[in-house]
């Protein structure tokens, strides 16, 4: 297949992107395993609407593979996956609105501000760590597979493949080491684990990964040896679910709002539904963020409303330049 090029701003984020001195790499992992959850919950809301499209629960997973001998990292989802066009609009271009700003911002920026995670140009964040990208994916929508294959600035592949199962698998071919920057430490169960726990601990699909475990050898009381296994990494217990003694401002869900600095607190409302708790967020500074971010989860929920009924929770978030009050279904 021929090679593609992106598109001039695109290009000119990409480029930033790779040459990138912005200090917070490690949001990449957050961001792709955001994607990720976000394809879940698009094929989960299929599967309530189209007999056809019927998936456990259970079998909505983010898998996490890391090889530190090909120096890969893998995230894969069992999401709804992606068509070729939609691999061309998704990832060929950068399509935000906020994208021009995203760049301003980036280009001057001297504290080290959450802007990637505040202007939803997550995807691109993962150049910040890898040479080369590869993205394999089967929509539900349709029979192909393609593949999306790209080293940056000098343009992408989609090529189609051969793939049996729906949903999109991303491996990042890392960066060699330099003497400013340890890329390895993203192969480190140690370290993938962390950032999972700090990041995307709320997320509701389970987070997988293959851990080492050490267990007592059955020929020597005395001894013990390591064993691999799948752990899932993260709790799935949002924080307006947690009790407020086990919540702290460290551990508010920090890929809702980009990790903006703002103050927090939950209450008990007292209503004639069955409204439990409300999070508030209330940045330091201005951003436009949370009315985006807000708005992909109304998106969602919205469309399940009549299919799936848990529990009704308001959630107010007021930011500098609007404020927006929405009621969703989680």
């Amino acid at each position: 297949m021929a090679k593609k090029q992106f598109k001039a701003e695109s290009k000119r984020l990409l480029e930033m992107m790779i040459n990138s001195i912005y200090t917070n790499k490690e949001i990449f992992l957050r961001e792709l395993i955001s994607n990720a959850s976000d394809a879940l919950d698009k094929r989960h809301y299929l599967s309530l609407t189209d007999s056809s499209q019927k998936i456990s629960r259970k079998d909505l997973t983010i898998t996490i593979e890391a090889d530190k001998a090909n120096r890969t990292l893998v995230i894969e989802d069992t999401g709804i996956g992606m068509t070729e066009e939609e691999l061309e609009k998704n990832l060929g271009t950068i399509a935000k609105s906020g994208s021009a700003e995203f760049r301003a911002q980036l280009e001057k920026a001297e504290k080290n501000i959450d802007i990637i995670g505040q202007f939803g140009v997550g995807f691109y964040s993962a150049f910040m760590v890898s040479k080369r990208i590869l993205v394999e994916t089967l929509s539900a929508k349709e029979e192909q597979a393609y593949s999306w294959s790209s080293s940056g600035e000098d343009g992408y592949i989609i090529s189609p493949i051969t793939k049996e199962t729906v949903g999109t698998r991303i491996t990042l071919s890392l960066k060699e080491d330099t003497e400013d920057e340890n890329y390895s430490e993203y192969l480190e169960e140690y370290k993938l684990r962390e950032l999972v726990k700090k990041y995307s601990d709320y997320v509701r699909y389970p987070i997988r990964m293959e851990v080492t475990k050490s267990i007592p050898d059955p020929t020597d009381d005395k001894k013990t040896i390591d064993t691999k296994e799948m752990e899932t990494l993260n709790s799935m217990v949002p924080l307006w679910k947690k009790q407020k003694k086990n919540t702290t401002n460290s551990t508010s869900p920090s890929s809702m709002t980009g990790r903006i600095r703002r103050k927090s607190f939950t209450t008990t409302l007292k209503e004639p539904s069955p409204i439990q708790r409300c999070c508030s967020f209330l940045p330091a500074h201005r951003t436009t963020s949370i009315t985006r971010t807000l708005s992909r989860v109304c998106s969602f929920t919205a469309r399940v409303y009549s299919s799936l009924i848990r529990q009704r929770i308001f959630c107010r978030i007021i930011s500098a330049s609007s404020q927006v009050l929405s009621t969703a279904m989680i």
